[in-house]
C-alpha cells in the first residue's frame, strides 16, 4: 500500500485518484446516513420522528449498512487529511499541521463511533460524536483559512458549509443541554438507553434536524474543497 503516489494512492496493485477518494469521502458517508436511516424508518423500528442519525445503527439491515459505511468513511477521511497535506504549497505551516490533525481525529472517531451503537455504548458514542463533529469542522475551517484569499464560488460554497455545521452544533448541543439541565428533576437518565432518548425526545425534535444540517453541512464543505484541488 502507497499513499505517496502522484496523483492519489496504491491498493494490493490498484491505483485511486484523489478525485476518486474525494467523492467516496463525501459521497458514501451521504448514501450510508440516507439509507440506513431510510431503512429504520420504513421497517418500523424506528422509536419516534425525528431520530438521530445514530438511531439507524439499529439491529437488522440498517445497522450493517451504517457500520459498513461509517467505518470505510472514517478511512477514507484519515487518508484524505494525509493527501490534502500533501497538496498545499505550505507543508509545514501551523494550518495545514492542524488540519491533518483534526481530519485524522475525526476520521479515527468515525470509524470507531461506527462499532460504538448508541444503544450499547453510549458514553462512547458521545464522545466519539462530538470528536467526529468538532474534528470534522476544525479540519473544514483550517482547509478554508489555507484558501482564504480565494474568491471563487467553491469558496462561497465551503463558507456555506461551514455555517451550516456550526450552526447545527451549535443547536443541536444547546437544545439537548438546555432541555436536560431544565427537566433535570424530572428525567430518569439512569433508565436503558432507549428510555433516555424517549423522555429527551422534546429535546431531539430540535435537536435531529440540526444534526442533519450540520452533517450536510460537512458534506457541502469536503466536496467544495475537493473541487478547488481538482481546479488548481
Amino acid at each position: 500500500m502507497s499513499l505517496n503516489t502522484k496523483n492519489g494512492i496504491k491498493i494490493a496493485g490498484i491505483e485511486l485518484a484523489d478525485s476518486m477518494l474525494i467523492r467516496l469521502g463525501w459521497l458514501l458517508p451521504l448514501t450510508t446516513v440516507m439509507t440506513s436511516m431510510s431503512i429504520h424508518a420504513f421497517s418500523g423500528n424506528a422509536r419516534a420522528i425525528p431520530f438521530f442519525v445514530s438511531e439507524s445503527d439499529y439491529p437488522g439491515p440498517q445497522s450493517v449498512v451504517f457500520t459498513t459505511g461509517l467505518a470505510i468513511t472514517g478511512l477514507v477521511i484519515c487518508i484524505l487529511a494525509y493527501r490534502f497535506s500533501l497538496m498545499v504549497e505550505e507543508q509545514d505551516s501551523k494550518w495545514n499541521r492542524i488540519s491533518l490533525s483534526s481530519g485524522i481525529l475525526s476520521g479515527l472517531s468515525l470509524s470507531v463511533l461506527a462499532f460504538a451503537s448508541i444503544y450499547d455504548a453510549l458514553v462512547l458514542h458521545i464522545i466519539t460524536t462530538i470528536l467526529v463533529f468538532f474534528g470534522g469542522f476544525v479540519w473544514g475551517a483550517s482547509m478554508h483559512k489555507m484558501h482564504s484569499n480565494d474568491a471563487s464560488p467553491d469558496s462561497k460554497l465551503r463558507k456555506a458549509g461551514l455555517w451550516m455545521t456550526g450552526l447545527g452544533i451549535l443547536v443541536m448541543n444547546l437544545s439537548v443541554g438546555v432541555y436536560v439541565f431544565w427537566k433535570r428533576e424530572s428525567l430518569s437518565l439512569q433508565n436503558p438507553q432507549f428510555e433516555i432518548l424517549n423522555q429527551i425526545q422534546p429535546a431531539i425534535n430540535i435537536a435531529a434536524p440540526a444534526e442533519y444540517l450540520l452533517i450536510v453541512g460537512l458534506m457541502v464543505t469536503l466536496a467544495s474543497i475537493g473541487r478547488d484541488f481538482q481546479r488548481n
